[in-house]
């Protein structure tokens, strides 16, 4: 197997090959860091010249052409927003400015209340066949006018992952049986890796051995599975539904056709009730695996980990 690796978008993403052409193997590997390279720029909330700089200058009569990179990542987010109900929300970012504050002591600035009061998709305005954006107020927010400030950090390596896909699924190197990973907290698997029945990937976390009804592990072909939890990044998950912070769950994976999908589900999956979620899969073709964040001793009555929707169907 060869393995390539590159820094971007604040982690590592990985590129593994299981078979095909040695000879194109390098070559694809850095035409994919490229193409991420492309798409961060595109995204990054800390560049002046990025699309998501650009939205955010914009006031109510403004109207800014974006790129495909922005506006593809933008629509993926729209998908799952709708079919969540509102609980996957890229228009957080200064939400989630106030809760980096407040995790790094830093005091003043914004007030979390204000910045989810001036968040929600509905401000903004698209039109994807000529990639343009405009922006509006948020129904019954009252104050001086807040820009709009999109945070791509629950879709935006999903959506690079899409587009490395892509390019090594394409004319110059029609690979097809390929690893992606974005840190480890998104995959998407290509073709039948090595062992030939999927690319086997660990998931249960800290719950893992705890429940008899669900394996630890998926074997994942040519579909994107992603995870949101607290053990990395601690608490960093707004609930939209509720503007607030905490979640109903301990953990949760997402399983889709597409990396963008599977990363912004993932991610809203913590905020919805076990029906919402059934509802959503359903409408983006997804599974997800929840885990209770109970006590060992209640395992004999639940099991701590229950999947819905398209799971074991997508997950070998």
């Amino acid at each position: 197997m060869k393995v390539f690796s590159h820094e971007a978008m604040d982690t590592s993403f990985t590129v593994r090959f299981a078979s095909g052409d040695e000879s194109l193997f390098e070559s694809a590997a850095h035409a994919c860091f490229r193409r991420i390279d492309e798409i961060e720029a595109r995204l990054s909330r800390f560049r002046d010249d990025s699309d998501v700089a650009v939205v955010k200058a914009l006031k109510p009569g403004d109207v800014a052409v974006v790129s495909p990179e922005f506006m593809g990542a933008l629509m993926a987010s729209v998908r799952v927003c709708a079919a969540t109900r509102g609980a996957f929300d890229a228009t957080l970012g200064a939400a989630m400015d106030v809760v980096r504050n407040r995790a790094s002591g830093c005091q003043g600035g914004d007030d979390f209340g204000e910045a989810m009061a001036w968040s929600g998709m509905s401000r903004l305005v698209l039109d994807p066949d000529h990639m343009r954006v405009a922006v509006k107020s948020p129904e019954g927010a009252e104050g001086e006018w807040r820009a709009v400030s999109l945070d791509f950090g629950g879709v935006g390596k999903g959506f690079a992952l899409d587009e490395c896909a892509k390019v090594l699924r394409g004319e110059l190197y029609e690979l097809g049986d390929f690893l992606l990973d974005a840190g480890a907290s998104t995959v998407l698997a290509s073709g039948a890796g090595p062992g030939g029945n999927g690319w086997k990937l660990g998931v249960g976390g800290r719950w893992k051995g705890r429940s008899s009804k669900v394996r630890d592990f998926v074997l994942l072909r040519d579909a994107a599975l992603s995870g949101s939890g607290f053990e990395v990044q601690g608490e960093h998950i707004i609930d939209p539904l509720g503007r607030k912070m905490g979640t109903c769950w301990g953990q949760s994976w997402a399983v889709a056709r597409e990396g963008a999908v599977a990363d912004a589900l993932s991610t809203a999956a913590m905020s919805l009730t076990a029906r919402q979620l059934e509802t959503a899969c359903e409408e983006l073709e997804a599974g997800a695996l929840i885990a209770r964040d109970q006590p060992k001793m209640l395992d004999k009555v639940r099991s701590p980990l229950f999947a819905v929707g398209r799971w074991t169907a997508l997950c070998g």
